[in-house]
């Protein structure tokens, strides 16, 4: 296997701007860049990482096969288990995500897998409540990075206008692994008392083993950067030509000059300005209503999502296409409140099907804050933070649908439309905020000499979305 460190990958970054940039000014970089266009080379979603999220899955069908009766537990040591493995994930993405840019992004994301797919076949193992909540903590630990580390990853393949696509296959292929797993798990249940063990531990034990194996196969077939293809899975000569590692580099590049820092370490700096960045608490707000209010994906609600992604990657205005979501679901939430008790079930079910086929913003946000944070150490950190924002929701999150408010639970109706007004107002807000911060800095920048805005760019360039000549993308 042909692997490089994390500082070649940032010198072959480097070496390649550099003798591709030097000798150009910007106007005649412009034109290179036309030039450099290859109509064939353009990424597919199939050609990105592609997995399942996964334990979370097959634990929610394996409860459905008396886990909790064959350990001796109830329904309360069940959910005590899902707000342990919450509050442990999200202590850990962050440090994870840490890990990540030190050791490669390319290598920490086998690491993990193969590390949860051991956890997982050892669910066959526990006994009782003390093995559960002890494997509940270590899948906490080895998936809480998973996610932050394959957003860093995508992030080095695809331009500012194509991460949302990308982003939306990749929640609709979790969404999608979600939907057929009942099915799987359907006939892996027919397995109990082979070999004396439960039909849920056949569960964690086969998915164990294909996710070792896939993690297995990761290690050496993810590549570390469109710079360095060759190797291991890839062959000796790699999945690209000189030319196309050349236009596969310089493409993001260009797009995000920040990208040739990629693999730099995070430092202390990254951390401070990710802190103390006020452009950044809406993102992380906005990640706190992901749990709440995205309901159970179906084939409506994914093909759409990638559809409005789609157009918002092609014709910008990410809001305006993520407000299609929060409009579509509280209108539904709406009118499952105003439904009377005396609706027939087809046409409850009608609206119940509308309302969880809301496309997802998800995807989109995430590629808006990334286009909008700079330098790379406080976007890498953003990403996980956002995830972490999103994941701890959880726990709240499985409280809004109470027993005591069934059949039409219009308590939780009523919680659900509140975030979904919220959302949209953070939404509007960012916009507003994002607008208003590029036309003051426009006005400042035209007041300075041309000579004042170089001596500017040298001094600053470590500001990163800061800077007065960063423009957020709206």
């Amino acid at each position: 296997m042909h692997v490089l460190s994390s500082s070649s990958s940032y010198k072959s970054y480097k070496s390649i701007e550099d003798s591709s940039l030097s000798k150009t000014n910007e106007a005649s970089s412009k034109d290179y860049s036309n030039k450099l266009v290859d109509t064939d080379l353009i990424w597919t979603p199939e050609e990105e990482i592609q997995n399942k999220h996964l334990v979370s899955i097959i634990e929610a069908n394996a409860i459905s096969d008396n886990l909790a009766a064959d350990l001796g537990m109830d329904n309360d040591s069940i959910n005590t288990g899902i707000a342990i493995y919450h509050f442990v994930f999200t202590v850990c993405t962050l440090p994870s995500n840490v890990i990540a840019t030190a050791v490669g992004a390319h290598l920490w994301i086998p690491t993990l897998m193969s590390s949860w797919a051991i956890v997982t076949w050892a669910h066959a193992l526990i006994s009782d409540f003390k093995g559960f909540i002890t494997v509940r903590i270590l899948i906490a630990i080895t998936e809480a990075g998973f996610i932050p580390a394959c957003l860093s990853y995508m992030s080095k393949w695809y331009k500012i206008n194509e991460l949302a696509t990308r982003l939306a296959w990749f929640w609709g292929a979790q969404a999608l692994a979600s939907a057929v797993s009942g099915l799987i798990s359907f006939g892996v249940f027919r397995m109990r008392g082979i070999y004396g063990l439960a039909g849920w531990k056949w569960l964690f034990i086969i998915d164990g083993i294909a996710t070792h194996i896939v993690g297995l196969i990761a290690f050496f077939y993810l590549p570390e950067s469109p710079a360095n293809v060759k190797g291991g899975l890839r062959g000796p000569d790699g999945w690209l030509t000189k030319r196309q590692i050349r236009i596969a580099t310089l493409r993001v590049i260009r797009d995000d000059t920040s990208k040739k820092d990629h693999d730099k370490s995070i430092t202390s700096r990254d951390i401070r300005q990710a802190i103390t960045d006020t452009n950044l608490s809406a993102k992380y707000n906005q990640g706190c209503w992901i749990f709440h209010c995205d309901c159970k994906s179906i084939d409506i609600g994914l093909t759409l999502s990638i559809l409005i992604a789609k157009s918002s990657d092609k014709r910008g205005n990410i809001v305006l296409h993520a407000l299609i979501g929060s409009a579509w679901g509280l209108i539904g939430f709406c009118i499952l409140e105003i439904l009377p008790d005396s609706i027939g079930r087809w046409q409850l079910y009608a609206v119940a099907l509308f309302t969880a086929s809301s496309p997802s913003w998800h995807g989109m946000q995430i590629a808006w804050m990334s286009s909008n944070i700079a330098p790379i150490g406080k976007r890498t950190l953003a990403l996980a933070a956002v995830i972490e924002a999103a994941n701890i929701n959880g726990v709240p999150g499985s409280q809004i649908y109470l027993e005591s408010d069934a059949p039409r639970y219009r308590h939780g109706n009523k919680i659900n439309m509140l975030l979904h007004i919220i959302t949209i107002l953070l939404f509007v807000f960012q916009r507003t905020k994002y607008n208003l911060v590029n036309k003051w800095r426009q006005y400042q920048w035209r007041q300075m000499t041309d000579f004042q805005q170089k001596i500017y760019r040298i001094e600053n360039e470590s500001l990163g979305n800061d800077q007065l000549d960063f423009k957020y993308r709206l």
